[in-house]
């Protein structure tokens, strides 16, 4: 009796050990205060147009790093100007920035529709690059996108923002949620999205 309940017991530390090991990462968008733009409503799409999908680049990989990324969804804190705070959870990266591009537009006057009956402009943002990854012994996290404002197709409002962030490699990959985050809060606060105001 007593080797069974040791068994049991050690099959159950293993569950609660794997069940911690898989627990999401938290990445947190600090919204930066931006002049107000033209109080549009704007429909949003987000595309995923990252060549290879995975979040986590070959060589933090190999190192067996940042396996709570493996299924390429993390849990997303948005700091807002105002000292609000809002969590969401399990999201992919199409809804992350989606998520954090609403709250950017929102701070800046502009409100987001989700038909595009209701929308006066829409608002295209492509993910072009998203990625942690170790590069010569640092965590490095780059995050590129490129955004196009338009009525109709004929007049297109275009600007790009690309971030890196680094961090000196600690043990176990620990920092990952922070350099992942500042590339994500540069790269959304970089986008210009005054060409709203040409409209």
């Amino acid at each position: 009796m007593k080797r069974i309940f040791s068994s049991l017991a050690l099959t159950l530390s293993f569950v609660f050990i794997s069940a911690c090991g898989n627990k999401a990462m938290e990445v947190t968008y600090n919204v930066r205060p931006a002049a107000a733009l033209k109080n549009f409503t704007v429909l949003l799409q987000v595309s995923d147009q990252r060549h290879i999908k995975d979040l986590v680049g070959p060589a933090a990989k190999a190192q067996g790093l940042f396996q709570e990324l493996g299924g390429g969804r993390f849990d997303l804190k948005i700091n807002m100007p105002n000292g609000a705070k809002i969590t969401m959870t399990g999201l992919n990266v199409e809804e992350a920035v989606r998520e954090a591009v609403t709250r950017k537009l929102q701070t800046q006057g502009v409100a987001v529709a989700g038909q595009r009956a209701q929308a006066h402009l829409t608002m295209e943002i492509d993910i072009d690059q998203m990625a942690i990854d170790v590069e010569n012994g640092d965590l490095t996290a780059r995050i590129s996108l490129t955004s196009r404002i338009f009525r109709d197709q004929t007049a297109v409002s275009k600007s790009q923002a690309g971030a890196a962030a680094n961090r000196i490699k600690l043990i176990g990959g620990a920092g990952g949620a922070t350099v992942l985050s500042d590339a994500l809060s540069q790269a959304i606060n970089e986008l210009d999205l005054s060409g709203i105001n040409n409209f």
